[in-house]
């Protein structure tokens, strides 16, 4: 049925009709109000990924990733797709909605002011979950301060320079790899899931390149990540 014919049957769309879609554009942020989820034990840092501030995120009212003006939290994905996890993707239904975050609460595809209010508002970050008496927040601190987006995206700017592109690729290369060293320390200093590593640490920045047409693979013989895609 055509989409103009459908409106004409159905009307205006008033519920959810449970498709699925908004689920499948990533797990909602947390905020302020969720964090009793936590303390609770219905949400784990293994169900959660931080979304660095500069980093790409889809936005519920938007079709294309938008940078994050800010740290967030955010319920993690399945694998490399944006889809909460707590989708139960054959049905489309939620496994978690009893229990589902305020962002959650509030979305309404066919009514979107309520959601959109509160974006970008109370949102919690790692250090509002974490306290800052942990050896792993420091380690945190240092790697914010080192391997910053504000960094990769001042050196990814330049990449359309060709006689600074070899440098460019180099310096973010040193880039990568200071990321996966700190990473690979915290694994094994805190025996780390992956989960609980992305949770600490965001996505990993070799991942965060790939929109910019760089690829890293590991070198032979060891664990330094060079450029295969210049």
């Amino acid at each position: 049925m055509k989409p103009e014919i459908e409106d004409m049957v159905t009307g205006p769309k008033t519920s959810c009709d449970c498709c699925g879609t908004c689920c499948r554009k990533g797990g909602p942020a947390l905020h302020t109000e969720d964090y009793d989820l936590l303390t609770a034990g219905l949400l784990s840092f293994d169900d959660l990924i931080t979304v660095r501030q500069g980093e790409y995120v889809h936005h519920p009212m938007h079709e294309a990733p938008q940078p994050a003006d800010r740290e967030l939290i955010k319920i993690r994905g399945k694998g490399a797709d944006w889809c909460c996890h707590f989708l139960d993707s054959e049905k489309s239904l939620c496994m978690f909605y009893e229990h589902r975050p305020l962002a959650c609460r509030l979305l309404k595809c066919w009514a979107p002011d309520e959601v959109i209010a509160i974006a970008g508002k109370n949102l919690l970050d790692r250090f509002s979950l974490i306290p800052e008496n942990e050896p792993v927040a420091a380690l945190i601190r240092k790697h914010e301060e080192d391997c910053s987006l504000r960094i990769m995206h001042s050196l990814t700017a330049q990449l359309h320079i060709p006689e600074l592109r070899k440098e460019i690729i180099d310096l973010l290369t040193v880039q990568v790899n200071l990321d996966c060293r700190i990473r690979g320390y915290a694994v094994r200093e805190y025996n780390l899931t992956l989960a609980r590593e992305l949770f600490y640490f965001g996505r990993p920045l070799f991942q965060l390149l790939i929109p910019f047409g760089l690829s890293y693979t590991a070198a032979p013989g060891g664990e330094i990540l060079q450029c295969v895609n210049t």
